[in-house]
């Protein structure tokens, strides 16, 4: 496993306000862990919210 640092990008909304976060995952992130099929089409992901450890979990859903 490794840890990178990243930055959330803030996204406001039609009000001017901040109204969601985004992170960028790289191609060669998502391809080393197989997020793609062998066409090159994203595979289906789902976030895991762990508030108790202070993390968000991005993995392919099973």
């Amino acid at each position: 496993m490794e840890t990178k640092p990243i930055k959330l990008s803030p996204k406001k909304g039609g009000n001017g306000y901040v109204s969601s976060y985004s992170v960028n995952l790289g191609i060669k992130e998502v391809v080393a862990c197989n997020f793609l099929d062998e066409t090159g089409t994203p595979l289906e992901i789902e976030k895991v919210i762990d508030t108790e450890k202070n993390q968000i979990i991005i993995r392919l859903r099973t």
